[in-house]
């Protein structure tokens, strides 16, 4: 297998298996910034996500959060109060079940880290350079 099947099933991979990266401290010492986290969307009932880790998106923030829910406040409504774990308080909104994405079933340990650096300009430059000197003369040389 080259590299180029290799970069198309990760490429397909990637749209397939719903990830995130963590990208904060809230969440140590149970998830720690760099952890690339594998999730499901909810299922099941109103209490279901009780104590999961979880993700949602807040529209305050106009973020992904990974935080833990910790109780429910309207079960008619179905919605959650949320708290990192390394924080002191709950976070300050209630967040509806259709906010919540995916709950986390397992944690790849700083394999995210990559794609926390690359958010900046420089180190976007960084890793264009690394593919030309590195994956186009592979590519070059295998042919």
């Amino acid at each position: 297998m080259d590299l180029g099947h290799v970069l198309m099933i990760v490429l397909a991979l990637s749209f397939v298996i719903p990830w995130a990266v963590v990208s904060s401290y809230s969440m140590e010492p149970t998830l720690e910034v760099g952890d690339l986290v594998v999730m499901i969307p909810p299922s099941g009932s109103c209490q279901s996500l009780l104590g999961h880790v979880a993700i949602y998106y807040s529209p305050q923030f106009s973020d992904y959060i990974v935080h833990r829910v910790m109780s429910i406040e309207n079960s008619q409504g179905c919605t959650y109060v949320f708290k990192g774990d390394a924080n002191l308080g709950p976070d300050p909104y209630p967040v509806p079940r259709f906010d919540v994405v995916g709950v986390v079933q397992f944690v790849m340990p700083q394999l995210g880290l990559l794609s926390l650096s690359y958010r900046t300009y420089t180190a976007l430059l960084y890793i264009l350079g690394l593919i030309i000197l590195v994956v186009v003369p592979a590519y070059v040389l295998d042919k």
